[in-house]
């Protein structure tokens, strides 16, 4: 047996990666131990308890905002304990050439991980090298050894449950939080330049179908498993879409509706938002639905993020989804190359017109690596600074002001009036002194989530700074070249 200690620092959201991973790896007779970064005062602590587990490896699931908080934490464990650290996760997956260059990162897991840990895992046991497996690149003498992709699994209904009791015992918040997300499917199938799902299909070309979904039943029989031993009020499908194969969803939502009967949302692709569909759904208990806008421009949604969605495809769905009451929520980008306030003001204005329960307003972050980027860059759209991220150009100097709408925008789906003002009130100079009603905003989601005022006010003090900045803020990044 071989033993593994995750550390995480991220308490908004379980971390459902680390959680497949540990189930797979107990499955398979090896051990799993995970620290939350939040429940230690210092690192030293931190490096006391991983002593004290005597773990084989140290593992992080990291994602680019965590990246430089994680690149701490693993050059204090380098210099006190003498451990391999493996890094996965979408940060590695998508920038491993970034991650290679840190010397205390012995391995990094590039795509799902799941066969490949538990290889190393194996390996580790017996005291075999472990620089040759598939999916890991690994610093060996000191070169990095980069091994090619693993094939993709087809079959995921070989994969036990996640698990959840890991992150459980170690947060009695998360616990007892009354709102749980699932994952029931992997990949996506569509383009848009400022995802890195376009990459990611680049990259797995020729090893395999990269959109896959557990069984109708496994999926029912794991929140079937989590709600009889952690009971839930709502539910949240987290995949980017639940709604792509509609074979599959009418076999899922059948039985949902006549098993698990909690009340639900999930993120919908447009296109495909049927009112059969919109029926099946709100017939099993669905509640509201999340869906990406992007811009409510039709030329900069399609010709600059290549989201090809037309404005009149929005209408229909939000219309089907209205008439059978379903609420929305839509998530939208805001400082988007070419883009104007008044460009900005006009997504304000659609969503409107689409009547949304919600509306998420983020800062774009121009990730490299992406499609958005290279554009980015042949077009002079932005500078070629930051270690993970382009710094866009503000050609018009309009962008503090469009800044503005990523805390307004509620009040302008909640007061429609408002939005005739919409121009003076993000253009004057003393708006941010009002800043901190960016709180009020978070009042959709407890509603939308059915959350206690209670567990919301204890979920805000566990993560007061993130929510204070605002969850669609920028990418903290070092300007760097790479």
């Amino acid at each position: 047996m071989a033993k593994i200690h995750f550390i995480q620092d991220n308490i908004v959201n379980e971390s459902l990666g680390i959680l497949h991973l540990s189930s797979y790896l107990k499955a398979n007779g090896h051990s799993v131990q995970l620290s939350l970064l939040s429940q230690y005062r210092s690192v030293k602590a931190l490096l006391l308890d991983i002593e004290k587990s005597a773990p084989d490896i140290i593992g992080f699931s990291v994602m680019t905002p965590q990246a430089d908080t994680y690149e701490s934490v693993s050059h204090a464990i380098k210099q006190n304990i003498q451990l391999p650290i493996i890094w996965g996760g979408a940060h590695c997956t998508f920038m491993p050439e970034v991650v290679a260059k840190n010397s205390d990162v012995d391995i990094i897991c590039i795509g799902e991980g799941e066969e490949s840990l538990l290889e190393l895992m194996n390996r580790l046991e017996s005291h075999e090298d472990y620089s040759t497996i598939s999916g890991l690149w690994v610093l060996r003498d000191g070169v990095r050894v980069r091994n090619g992709l693993r094939m993709l699994e087809s079959n995921l209904d070989k994969y036990p449950f996640p698990d959840r009791a890991l992150l459980y015992e170690q947060s009695a918040l998360l616990r007892r939080f009354k709102m749980k997300r699932f994952l029931v499917q992997r990949g996506c199938p569509f383009g848009c330049n400022y995802c890195f799902e376009p990459m990611l299909q680049e990259m797995y070309r020729g090893k395999g179908r990269l959109v896959r979904s557990h069984s109708a039943e496994y999926a029912i029989a794991e929140i079937k498993d989590l709600i009889s031993k952690y009971p839930a009020r709502f539910i949240h499908f987290s995949d980017d879409s639940i709604n792509l194969n509609r074979e599959w969803l009418f076999h899922f939502l059948k039985s949902y509706r006549e098993e698990v009967k909690v009340p639900f949302s999930c993120n919908v692709v447009v296109p495909l938002l049927r009112e059969d569909v919109v029926i099946a759904l709100k017939e099993a208990g669905c509640e509201g639905v999340v869906f990406g806008v992007e811009s409510g421009v039709e030329r900069i949604r399609k010709e600059i993020l290549r989201k090809q969605v037309s404005d009149e495809q929005y209408l229909h769905a939000a219309a089907l989804l209205h008439k059978h009451g379903i609420k929305i929520t839509t998530n939208t980008l805001l400082c988007v190359p070419t883009e104007r306030l008044a460009d900005s003001l006009a997504t304000i204005e659609f969503c409107s017109r689409l009547r949304v329960h919600r509306i998420s307003m983020n800062i774009l972050k121009i990730y490299r690596g992406t499609k958005l980027a290279e554009l980015s860059l042949k077009n002079g759209w932005a500078a070629d600074k930051g270690r993970y991220t382009l710094n866009s150009k503000d050609v018009f100097n309009e962008h503090e002001s469009i800044k503005n709408l990523s805390w307004l925008g509620f009040f302008f789906m909640r007061m429609p009036f408002l939005i005739r003002f919409a121009k003076q009130l993000v253009t004057w100079r003393h708006i941010r002194v009002f800043r901190f009603l960016i709180l009020l905003t978070y009042w959709q989601e407890i509603t939308w989530f059915k959350i206690s005022i209670l567990q919301a006010f204890v979920y805000f003090l566990s993560s007061r700074r993130l929510f204070l900045a605002g969850m669609g803020g920028e990418q903290a990044d070092k300007s760097e070249q790479v």
